[in-house]
């Protein structure tokens, strides 16, 4: 089959964009429109090398490679939605803090795209500050270009706010500086609508300092709705990830592994990613995965040859 046709049947079926598809192959969207329709003036045999290329590591991937389910509605994963609904509800500030490796980023995602007004960013060690935060609250909230200073982003990220009755998540909220956090509660009171600070237990120690009435970080202590810790992950958060892997949740010998395995630092995203190289292997042998499978993966991980 001609490769443009192939180009074609895939776009049709809608398994990817033409941005997407574009973007991916290292081609612009206008040359690959110019190709499919047979009007490129420019150098076809690059296009359809490149083109070639993405669909052999396309093929590749649907071979050999395994995907983890998209996401799955733990107990943990419930918690979460249910204290990003009382700091939407109640416009109000929550903390969502504790081990990592245990779902909170993907339930926050999920949350977000099952929810109107619900926007997301993502902080770190270079994002931290309160202008870099502002600014890509702002991107979020959909403002093109938006302004450097500080005092002008506030007031732009407020008027963009107000009237929503909406929520913003700030994930890895444990880099923030003391700036940026009283300037999102300023923010928050101000627009009167909920913010969530996920991360991990620093998130919690940092505002804590705020018990002592006398501490800088008071008034945004203060102004905390509610903190959900998670300790560690729960057998039914491990449970739920087996069944959805289609693995027989009956077995004791399986389970027994899987909770070692979930009960560890990093837990969940761990046992997915040995599940998903167990996947990888029972796929390329034709077989479905088992406990052998898991165990060789972890070992694989641990860089066992």
């Amino acid at each position: 089959m001609p490769l443009n046709t192939q180009i074609k049947q895939l776009l049709t079926t809608g398994q990817i964009t033409q941005t997407d598809l574009a973007q991916q192959a290292g081609i612009s969207t206008s040359a690959l429109s110019a190709y499919l329709k047979g009007t490129y003036k420019g150098n076809v045999e690059n296009v359809e090398k490149s083109l070639a290329l993405w669909l052999e590591t396309q093929t590749k991937k649907q071979k050999v490679f395994v995907e983890a389910p998209q996401f799955i509605e733990t107990q943990t994963a419930k918690n979460v939605f249910y204290t990003l609904d009382m700091a939407r509800l109640m416009q109000t500030s929550i903390t969502v803090y504790g081990a990592s490796g245990v779902g909170k980023t993907k339930a926050c995602r999920e949350y977000t795209q099952r929810n109107n007004n619900v926007w997301m960013v993502t902080s770190s060690p270079s994002r931290s500050s309160l202008g870099a935060i502002l600014y890509d609250i702002a991107l979020t909230l959909g403002v093109n270009n938006p302004p450097r200073r500080k005092d002008n982003l506030s007031r732009l990220v407020i008027n963009k706010l107000e009237g929503t009755q909406g929520l913003v998540i700030i994930d890895e909220s444990d880099h923030l500086t003391y700036e940026a956090l009283e300037e999102i509660r300023f923010i928050q009171e101000k627009a009167e609508v909920g913010f969530a600070f996920i991360g991990n237990i620093e998130v919690y120690t940092k505002i804590q300092g705020g018990v002592n009435q006398a501490s800088k970080y008071a008034r945004v202590w203060s102004r905390i709705g509610k903190h959900y810790e998670i300790k560690a992950s729960r057998k039914d958060d491990i449970k739920a990830i087996v069944a959805a892997w289609g693995l027989d949740t009956t077995d004791k010998d399986l389970m027994k592994v899987a909770c070692e395995i979930g009960g560890k630092a990093g837990s969940l995203r761990i046992l997915t990613q040995y599940l998903r190289l167990a996947g990888i292997t029972a796929k390329g042998q034709g077989t479905a995965i088992t406990l052998e499978l898991i165990l060789q993966a972890q070992a694989q991980m641990k860089g066992a040859n």
